[in-house]
């Protein structure tokens, strides 16, 4: 029974992982990263489960401290008692940086046989970035944590801030020197945002009352500046709207926050350093906007990118804010980064007001397959073309108002809707004269072009009738005949002559028939050819002296 659950939670805890490792591409968020790492179901092997000692390594060796187990001896126990000096502890190695946000702990059960238990513990915890074991403190900055009652019992407790850790140690501990033994589980999931550190100034003091420093921050500060640690611009919790009531309770504030007066306006530098060379698409800044407390958004966000860390070449993304003095509620402020590449970022925030607070910043990337190193930061700063597909020159500067980013994204919808009905519609049409062509080209109809033969034919000579044997038909068109060249007329022949006598008397006008006197020289011209035949009329009788006569 035992076999068969440590299976199935085997599977499970492979399938999450998948899943962790194909999507987990943007920011963790804790309350979803909230599954068993593996004790329990056997995720996490046997050599990966080491202890500072154990009183009896066959029966209670540091593998066999699985929750909810019972092999063998039934947990592991140290070599010695536990004392207010934490010595002995059981220590995980998770392989890879994984987010921590719950640990679950459990006596020595052993068939009804142990007696022994943790009343509390503590923790230690590594990651490469660190370079040494750090002792976990919570939002109280308190270390102890509390442990079990009884030996049967299973106490989980969440932890706040979440941990960043490849390697977690419990360390058993009492106020009073006591024999102790321990199973243990951790919840979480694998950290897959990719962020190695961030470095900073720490933030400033706002009068008496008031501290915006990042307290839980695990990596090192020198007295001014933040470095190569994590805290709460990464835990994935984001403060109160008002940052007055945010002091007042116990899960700490939350806001970090500079005042400009201390920085003579120079603008407020975050560096965030990453595991591998990476793609970024867009950048999370989660920001107060209590303008009527000195508190306001940054006017303008500067991100640069660099392979190496050393030099931040070409042209920043820029992205400037517009000016809200109407809502006072804090706003998740994206903006898109181009797919830039690097594995350093760094952001510069100016002051628009004497104030600055932010809680959150996450980055939506995705890693770029290639060897990069230091050497190839002056040829691949951020890219061949400047990462988006611009050169880096002064003269190509990426510049996002806080106006049109997200309009840009509807405008470049729309237009691709528009191209897609176009091309739509152009198909639709020529499918459309496809088919009519084929139909007309399939019809068994005679065709409705008008004969044109007619054109091309010419009348025979020889008679005039209406049978088709009256035309001659050619093969090609008449050929018309040529022009003649005509010389210009004669002026003297246009117009007769003027008679030489005088004209004669209006009698002779009156009495002379003209057309007795010209008939014998006038004679009517042939009909055309293309003109029928007189038709021959039956003469009509004529009548002479009242009889009807037919004759000449």
């Amino acid at each position: 029974m035992d076999s068969a659950m440590r299976r199935n939670g085997l599977v499970q805890q492979g399938l999450l992982l998948l899943i962790w490792s194909v999507f987990g591409l943007e920011a963790v968020d804790p309350s979803q990263c909230i599954a068993p790492l593996g004790m329990e179901s056997g995720l996490i092997q046997d050599e990966d489960i080491s202890a500072s000692s154990s009183f009896d390594f066959k029966y209670l060796a540091p593998h066999h401290g699985r929750v909810r187990t019972e092999t063998n001896g039934g947990a592991w126990c140290p070599a010695t008692q536990a004392t207010p000096d934490t010595n002995e502890f059981i220590e995980v190695d998770l392989k890879t940086v994984h987010m921590i946000t719950a640990t679950e702990t459990q006596g020595r059960f052993g068939n009804g046989q142990g007696v022994e238990f943790a009343e509390a513990y503590m923790l230690e915890f590594y990651r490469p970035r660190l370079q040494k074991w750090k002792r976990y403190r919570t939002k109280a900055n308190e270390e102890e944590i509390k442990g079990n009652i009884n030996t049967y019992l299973e106490s989980k407790t969440i932890l706040d801030p979440p941990i960043w850790a490849s390697k977690v140690r419990f360390l058993p501990y009492s106020s009073h020197m006591r024999t102790v033994c321990m199973r243990v589980e951790l919840y979480g999931c694998r950290w897959s945002d990719g962020v190695v550190s961030y470095s900073m100034p720490q933030g400033d003091k706002k009068g008496t009352s008031w501290e915006f420093y990042d307290f839980t921050y695990d990596g090192h500060w020198d007295g001014e500046k933040l470095k190569d640690g994590l805290g709460q611009l990464t835990d994935g919790q984001t403060a109160p709207d008002d940052f007055k009531m945010s002091f007042h309770e116990d899960a700490g504030q939350g806001w970090i926050g500079w005042k400009s007066d201390n920085r003579e306006n120079h603008p407020v530098e975050i560096t965030f350093e990453f595991d591998k060379v990476r793609e970024f698409s867009s950048v999370n800044i989660y920001t107060n906007n209590q303008f009527t407390k000195e508190v306001q958004v940054f006017s303008e966000t500067k991100v640069f990118f660099s392979v190496g860390g050393r030099r931040y070449k070409g042209e920043p993304i820029t992205y400037e804010s517009f000016e809200d003095k109407i809502m006072e509620t804090p706003r998740n402020v994206s903006f898109k980064l181009h797919h830039r590449i690097g594995r350093f970022v760094k952001l510069q925030l100016f002051f628009a007001a004497r104030w600055i607070l932010i809680s959150e910043v996450t980055f939506e990337s995705s890693p770029v397959s290639g060897n990069f190193s230091g050497e190839e930061e002056e040829a691949m700063e951020v890219g061949p073309l400047g990462g988006d597909g611009k050169s880096a020159s002064p003269d190509n500067k990426n510049v996002v108002s806080a106006m049109n980013d997200q309009e840009g994204v509807w405008k470049y919808l729309g237009i691709v809707m528009i191209l897609i009905v176009g091309v739509l519609v152009v198909v639709a049409i020529a499918l459309c004269m496809g088919i009519q062509h084929r139909r007309r080209k399939n019809s068994s109809r005679p065709s409705q072009i008008p004969d044109k033969t007619h054109l091309y034919r010419s009348p025979s000579l020889g008679h005039l009738t209406t049978s088709s044997s009256d035309y001659v038909d050619y093969a090609e068109p008449l050929q018309q005949p040529p022009l003649l060249q005509r010389s210009p007329p004669d002026l003297q022949h246009m117009f007769p002559s003027p008679p030489s006598g005088p004209p004669p008397s209006e009698q002779h006008y009156a009495a002379t028939d003209l057309c007795k006197e010209y008939k014998p020289h006038f004679s009517p011209p042939p009909p055309p050819f293309s003109t029928p035949p007189p038709v021959r009329l039956q003469r009509q009788p004529r009548f002479v002296n009242g009889k009807p006569h037919i004759g000449p």
